[in-house]
């Protein structure tokens, strides 16, 4: 998809006035990316667990060491129950020490603090690897839907959004992959060993123990309920305070031309609170299971001690077998303070990762056909046949009908929603038409995959865009770069023939490094026109056979676009050529204007032709005369 349209991201929002942009066109509606509404966070794990697959033999190594460390921790404090009992028949029926026994059971016990160590080290450094792979691996998935969704996608999504996702969501999913899956699972592991142990030591203790359960399994599984909406009003709230950054930031000097300041700041503020009030909530619904939970688990650890200690008395219970069974007590705390304490963790990143898949479900092109293009033998006859279009259930466009000959100069005036920008939005396939045909050369558009028909044209918008780099590499964007090429290969001396067709070489070679002067974010060390010239020169080194020019050149003066009118007439003097533009003056040489008002085609015809109808197109010219 091209650049340009990628910056159709700030759309307008309520209380913002003029601070959005867009690439023109009726209809749009703004919005969030994510609804709100509960999701299915099974289904989600699932489908989280599913993108281990191509990492399956490291994720499962790291398994297999997470569960051996597990298992090896169950085991020493029998050992050191062992060691006890040693000392406790020394104390009591006065036998000999037995070296041999003790140091061979401190022996073991240093192999499996030893094995412990490097099981828990070696898994940690191969979840690490898991977790970095798989979010690489949904970056590039969300890289290449980036290119393949609709542009209605753009249209409802704030830009605060979409930099949630990248950032904060992916960073959620990565932290739970790396920790949360494998303290789970080690939790369940010591659990069930423990459990084993403690019945295997005493079945009447091990049953006071596992009494806690329940209690404890039903107040995870109550706050479960309680908290996921607030987790996930959370991200969303996340996204939409980031969108309203981000809108006023890049709108800075219209918030001050405006002096909506105030308006602003109470808005961040409002929106501030809820997201302190989402957050409060939230924390004291995860950090508050903890303390609760330690209530309830030392309640019962008096139980064990007192009623214990009773056995040992009797002779029921080895003292060595009553504290390994304490401390296997204490060991049964720590699963369920794993559970709780990355509880807030896991249900975030359950959240994150919902809206991360509802991205990568969005949407896309539809692509109807599959034939390549080849650009260099496309002459540039365009036609529309009965196109129907609307953005919404009502019709903009209703059986329009339009040709072009090859080569032909079309300017494309209009009042503003007239359906100039759609019209061109709808030969780039940025929008799928509801009825009729547009044909390139005598064949249907819809034939072409998207990306090859795309090749055929070069497009400007209204709204530029470039990127951090040299003035060079932002030319050579637009030019044709081998698959297993990059900007290095594209001719300098193109780069400078586009520039000067586009009038954009005078005041390139006025800057002290030249094409190679390094543009910061947004291009803020040079002016709006002159980013915009170098968007025209972009487009213009690709050498389209259809070039689109939307409003491309408002923000140059009237000679400047005089100027480039001729520089384009040199370039496409055998191509097809679509304008856009306000300014009637400067569209006065095109071979043919057509004249558009709500989506219909109310006049098309020279200049000249159209000022003696004395019609449509005569009122707005001689109304930007007055």
């Amino acid at each position: 998809m091209n650049k340009e349209v990628l910056n159709n991201e700030d759309k307008q929002q309520d209380g913002l006035p003029g601070v959005s942009r867009g690439v023109g066109g009726a209809g749009r509606v703004s919005g969030l990316l994510t609804s709100g509404k509960t999701k299915n966070a099974k289904g989600t794990m699932f489908r989280l667990l599913k993108n281990l697959a191509s990492f399956k033999w490291l994720f499962i190594s790291a398994i297999i060491l997470t569960l051996t460390a597990s298992l090896v921790q169950i085991l020493i404090p029998r050992k050191i129950g062992e060691i006890i009992n040693i000392f406790t028949e020394l104390l009591t029926k006065k036998t000999a020490l037995d070296w041999m026994l003790l140091g061979k059971i401190g022996l073991i016990l240093l192999v499996l603090y030893i094995f412990n160590f490097f099981s828990n080290y070696i898994s940690n450094i191969l979840m690490v690897r898991v977790s970095q792979n798989v979010i690489r691996s949904l970056r590039n998935q969300m890289q290449v839907k980036l290119n393949n969704l609709t542009l209605n996608y753009f249209d409802r999504s704030s830009a605060g959004d979409m930099v949630s996702l990248l950032s904060n969501d992916l960073d959620n999913v990565a932290n739970t992959l790396q920790s949360g899956l494998t303290s789970s699972l080690s939790a369940i592991v010591l659990l069930i060993g423990v459990v084993a142990m403690m019945i295997i030591i005493n079945p009447v203790l091990a049953f006071l123990s596992m009494a806690v359960i329940p209690v404890s399994y039903f107040m995870v599984k109550f706050l479960i309920k309680k908290a996921k909406p607030i987790f996930q009003k959370n991200a969303k709230l996340t996204g939409d305070f980031n969108g309203r950054v981000e809108e006023a930031y890049r709108g800075e000097d219209i918030v001050k031309h405006y002096n909506i300041g105030g308006d602003l700041k109470a808005e961040l503020s409002s929106l501030n609170e809820e997201l302190y009030d989402s957050e409060w909530k939230s924390s004291l619904v995860s950090f508050v299971t903890r303390p609760a939970g330690d209530l309830i688990l030392n309640s019962n650890y008096v139980l064990l001690a007192i009623w214990g200690g009773r056995y040992v008395i009797k002779g029921i219970l080895s003292l060595g077998g009553f504290q390994a069974f304490l401390q296997y007590t204490q060991m049964l705390r720590g699963p369920f303070n794993q559970v709780l304490g990355i509880f807030n963790t896991i249900m975030s990143a359950l959240a994150s990762a919902e809206r991360v898949f509802e991205f990568l479900d969005a949407d896309e092109i539809v692509e109807l056909g599959d034939e390549v293009i080849d650009a260099e033998s496309v002459a540039g006859e365009i036609r529309f046949e009965g196109v129907d279009f609307g953005y919404t259930e009502n019709l903009l466009f209703d059986g329009v009908d339009l040709k072009v000959t090859p080569g032909e100069q079309v300017a494309i005036v209009g009042r503003t929603g007239a359906g100039k920008t759609t019209l061109v939005n709808l030969l780039m396939r940025f929008y799928e038409i509801s009825g009729g045909k547009i044909y390139i050369d005598g064949k249907d558009a819809k034939n072409y995959r998207t990306e090859e028909l795309r090749k055929a044209y070069s497009m400007v918008l209204q709204d530029t865009w470039l990127f951090s780099g040299s003035i060079r590499d932002n030319i050579a964007y637009g030019a044709d770069i081998p698959d297993d090429g990059d900007l290095s290969n594209v001719d300098f001396e193109s780069i400078k023939e586009a520039a000067r067709l586009a009038r954009a070489d005078s005041f390139i070679e006025c800057l002290p490094q030249g094409y190679d002067t390094v543009l910061t974010e947004g291009a803020s060390n040079i002016s709006q026109g002159e980013v915009q010239l170098l968007t025209i020169a972009r487009a213009m080194i690709k050498k389209a056979p259809i070039i689109i020019l939307d409003e491309a050149t408002s923000s140059v003066d009237t000679r400047t676009e005089l100027l480039i009118q001729h520089g384009l007439k040199e370039l496409a003097s055998n191509s097809t050529g679509f304008i856009i533009a306000h300014r009637l003056s400067t569209i006065q040489d095109a071979d043919r204007i057509i004249v558009m008002d709500s989506g219909t085609i109310v006049e098309v015809g020279t200049h000249d032709e159209l000022l003696n109808k004395n019609g449509y197109y005569a009122e707005m010219y001689l109304a930007g005369q007055a």
